[in-house]
């Protein structure tokens, strides 16, 4: 009898003993610390500070690092921000995924509807003097890089740079996202475009742009980078997705990137050391 009522017991001060040793778990240290400088006029300096700060911690949370610490490195005046982190497996990616713009837009590329293939130039001197403005870019006007691929038998995808001329401001911008997931593509080379959702806010505009727009191009741009452009075959909503023959790894960082925010400015590196 004894026995039967000392065993659930003991079994009850090991599984105790367990969850206490868990609860008590240190967190790894803080080791490797990056000196970031955010690049903004000093009248918005410090709400581009607030919202850095905050983008940061989204991503790096996103990432799955267990501890870290990020605060402003003196005055606001500085535009210095510390990133206290621990020991990482690949610290080159870490400063990639911090220091990218994230800058999404959806926007008209100017160009003869489909099926006349898209315009495109061979420089961007090319594009402003098509725009026939006297060597200057009008303001409802952008001039952007366009990276195309062949598609050789290695599988390789040589670059070839082109230019294009969208229409400014944006249809819509990552500000209107509200899911983004890398997913295979189904081409032949295990390639990988990350599909994306829009607000309600962002896909009436959408839908209301395409619906007036069939066979006008459109253009997919990152940080002032074209990624892909397509036609308009029938009115869209809330759906779309980024080609450029990723990587699973590059794509499902990218949609980390673009559901964390965009950085309100650019952000650089300026000192990175490592903790004896």
């Amino acid at each position: 009898m004894r026995n039967k009522l000392t065993t659930p017991i003991a079994i009850l001060l090991i599984v105790s003993a367990g969850l206490a040793c868990s609860m008590f778990r240190r967190k790894p240290a803080l080791t490797w610390r990056l000196t970031l400088e955010v690049e903004s006029p000093a009248g918005a300096r410090e709400a581009a500070m607030k919202q850095t700060i905050a983008v940061l911690e989204d991503r790096l949370n996103a990432l799955g690092i267990s501890n870290f610490e990020v605060k402003p490195e003196g005055d606001s005046a500085s535009g210095r921000i510390l990133v206290s982190l621990p020991s990482v497996a690949d610290p080159e990616r870490i400063k990639r995924i911090i220091t990218d713009g994230g800058k999404l837009e959806l926007t008209h590329v100017i160009s003869p509807p489909s099926p006349v293939p898209v315009q495109t130039y061979a420089s961007k001197e090319e594009a402003i003097a098509a725009l026939k403005s006297n060597g200057t870019i009008p303001t409802n006007r952008q001039v952007l890089p366009y990276s195309e691929r062949s598609e050789p038998s290695d599988g390789q995808g040589a670059k070839s740079m082109k230019w294009v001329v969208v229409e400014s401001p944006a249809i819509v911008d990552g500000s209107e996202l509200r899911t983004a997931a890398a997913m295979p593509s189904g081409g032949a080379f295990d390639e990988y475009q990350i599909a994306f959702t829009l607000k309600q806010s962002g896909a009436s505009r959408f839908g209301a742009w395409t619906a007036a727009n069939i066979n006008e191009y459109i253009g997919v741009v990152l940080n002032g980078q074209v990624k892909s452009i397509a036609f308009i075959k029938g009115q869209i909503f809330d759906q779309g997705e980024i080609s450029g023959r990723f990587t699973k790894q590059s794509a499902q960082d990218l949609a980390l990137i673009l559901k964390s925010g965009s950085l309100p400015a650019p952000l650089k590196i300026v000192e990175e050391r490592t903790d004896k």
